[in-house]
């Protein structure tokens, strides 16, 4: 059974941050994207939760926002506007995807807060909306050195808004927690190399989720005594078609997904998905200056958005088959939201090199966000299943 305050965050994470925040006096910040450099509001002595939508039809974002756009963003932003994210003492934004990159003015403008706008020299000193310039070329050394600066900025107009320095041992305080999460993250991980695995796919995405709203330190501690006694007690899940899952970013509107692959008889035994090992594969370098470390670390994120100086960029294709090997997998299912730019560009190439490179089946999906939606995809999910164990 899963560790019950996992289960708090991954079935009420808006009720278990506030608790958290009542709890505590402390601050809590909301991101997009994993690529934000999250661990320097750590090191603040802050909370970083990932914003994520709902499953309730849209009330105000549909106002603002055109409905050829992200069904995902939208959703964030209507839960915004709504007032589910009250409690938050600011919002990290960065320039990802061109509708993430817009959702700073958003929130700044359509989302209620309580920070009043303090302009000193047409910059506002204690803003709600921080932004984070996040580059489209994502190596060599010149996209470095412009994405320190980046952060250099960030993290000072953190300091000005909570009136405190965040100094190098602090970075590295934060770089040691989180190093050690990923540690038990990629620990879990191998564990659903077994056969059948020791978790399913959907436990392992519910304590991913939890992993993106509560403090790391506390995360990593749980799950380490979780893996524990699931290793002594040598659990299994269910056995099932072993299958990888290419998505974007997994809310519990999307997780469904992987929710009707089980019970269809799939496994999702590894993934290529913002709450899955874009969060947590790459550790942060310990032998570079704490700011470079993590600059460096939000960099090797692989995102769908980002370029590389490669003369043919693989490095999509790269994370993909570093994150499946070993796992034993049957098929792929590649799953994309609608007006997702950045999959939509991608997925044919990359569904072209698992059938070529690996000879196995491939299940492209396109969901709206909904539960509907979700459902709808059932029969295809069935059918795929059905074809690989026959």
């Amino acid at each position: 059974m899963m560790n019950q305050e996992f289960e708090k965050y991954a079935r009420g994470h808006h009720k278990a941050v506030r608790q958290w925040k009542a709890e505590t006096g402390k601050k809590v910040f909301g991101y997009f994207c994993c690529v934000v450099p999250e661990e320097i509001i750590f090191a603040a002595d802050a909370l970083p939760v990932r914003i994520v939508g709902t499953s309730d039809p849209l009330e105000q974002a549909q106002l603002h926002v055109p409905p050829n756009s992200c069904p995902f963003a939208r959703s964030c932003l209507d839960a915004g506007m709504r007032g589910l994210y009250d409690y938050l003492d600011g919002v990290v934004v960065p320039t990802t995807c061109d509708i993430v990159s817009v959702m700073g003015y958003f929130w700044d403008r359509r989302v209620p807060h309580s920070r009043q706008s303090n302009p000193v020299r047409a910059q506002d000193m204690k803003p709600f909306v921080f932004h984070v310039s996040y580059p489209e070329k994502t190596t060599g050394p010149a996209a470095l050195r412009f994405y320190e600066n980046v952060v250099m900025e960030f993290k000072q107009n953190l300091e000005r808004s909570l009136h405190r320095i965040i100094t190098d041992a602090d970075l590295s305080r934060a770089i040691s927690v989180y190093n050690e999460q990923k540690r038990q993250m990629k620990r879990m991980y191998d564990l659903r190399k077994q056969n059948p695995p020791a978790l399913s796919g959907y436990e392992a995405w519910r304590i991913s989720f939890a992993a993106s709203l509560m403090p790391k330190d506390r995360h990593a501690e749980l799950l380490r005594q979780y893996l524990d006694s699931v290793e002594k007690e040598q659990r299994a899940a269910s056995e099932g078609v072993r299958l990888y899952f290419a998505a974007g970013p997994l809310d519990p509107v999307d997780a469904e997904v992987i929710r009707v692959i089980e019970e269809s008889g799939g496994q999702v035994v590894s993934d290529d998905s913002c709450h899955g090992t874009r969060s947590f594969w790459h550790p942060i370098p310990t032998d570079r200056p704490p700011l470079e470390a993590i600059c460096r670390r939000s960099l090797a994120v692989t995102c769908p958005r980002s370029a590389s100086d490669a003369r043919i960029p693989e490095h999509r294709w790269e994370h993909i088959s570093e994150t499946a090997a070993g796992y034993n997998i049957a098929g792929v299912i590649f799953y994309a939201l609608k007006y997702c730019d950045g999959r939509s560009a991608e997925n044919p190439h990359l569904i072209d090199k698992v059938r070529q490179e690996w000879q196995l089946p491939v299940l492209p999906l396109e969901g709206d966000h909904t539960p509907a939606g979700v459902e709808q995809m059932r029969e295809r999910i069935e059918s795929f299943i059905e074809m690989i164990e026959g």
